[in-house]
């Protein structure tokens, strides 16, 4: 089956779509790179929930327990209600403290900076054992770490936009979208571009590529989009 039907026939570029955004967006960031463990609990409770409300749970879990060896360690109800704010907050305290133990076990201590030293694939494998991780929150405590490491962190904007682009067929979740897109992203790109087209394709789907009525007249990608061309 074929999936990447705009790249076969050249219509769109991810070198294209960046340069568009850019010109839309402005360049993005620096940001605060946080530890890869910090980073790593953020990735399992910020599923599915706004950006401001996981990072409020995150200050909360830190305050309340002062280390992630406590997280580790607290009553499971006790953490359960430090993440209240996020959606499936029952689920996520589960698997954050079973993460977190998990990776003791594996490691002897909560760390994650080991990782740097691996292909980039092989870390994404390593940590995908962990409860509660998948693709993007393997992608995220790589790439927008400390750690920096060059993975195409993947959430449902991105996903969305591809999508509608053309660029990935309707059912793909977000490995099979990183095993698609990830190799055609431009090879020159460091860590921090890929950091950024992530940055700029979240935006595109927060205020013009709408999950329900997306602003095709205004979207700087319109030409270059399978949606807008089929539709129009």
């Amino acid at each position: 089956m074929q999936l990447l039907l705009a790249f076969d026939d050249g219509a769109a570029t991810f070198a294209d779509i960046h340069s568009r955004l850019l010109i839309r967006f402005g360049r993005q960031g620096p940001w605060h790179h946080l530890d890869p463990v910090s980073q790593l609990v953020l990735g399992i409770v910020g599923g599915r929930t706004r950006g401001s409300v996981s990072l409020s749970a995150l200050e909360t879990l830190m305050q309340r327990f002062g280390s992630w060896e406590a997280v580790r360690d607290a009553r499971y109800a006790e953490v359960r209600k430090a993440i209240g704010t996020v959606t499936f907050p029952d689920n996520k305290a589960r698997y954050l403290q079973s993460a977190l133990r998990q990776l003791t076990q594996m490691r002897g201590r909560l760390e994650l900076k080991f990782l740097a030293d691996w292909p980039v694939e092989s870390a994404l494998g390593w940590l995908e054992h962990l409860p509660g991780v998948g693709r993007k929150v393997s992608a995220a405590t790589l790439n927008f770490s400390s750690l920096k490491m060059k993975a195409l962190v993947i959430d449902t904007h991105h996903l969305r936009v591809m999508k509608r682009l053309g660029l990935l067929r309707r059912q793909a979740g977000f490995a099979e979208a990183y095993r698609h897109l990830m190799p055609r992203l431009p090879a020159h790109w460091t860590a921090a571009d890929v950091d950024e087209h992530h940055q700029l394709v979240k935006l595109l789907g927060q205020t013009t590529c709408h999950h329900d009525v997306p602003a095709c007249a205004d979207c700087p990608l319109a030409a270059l989009c399978k949606k807008t061309t089929r539709d129009g």
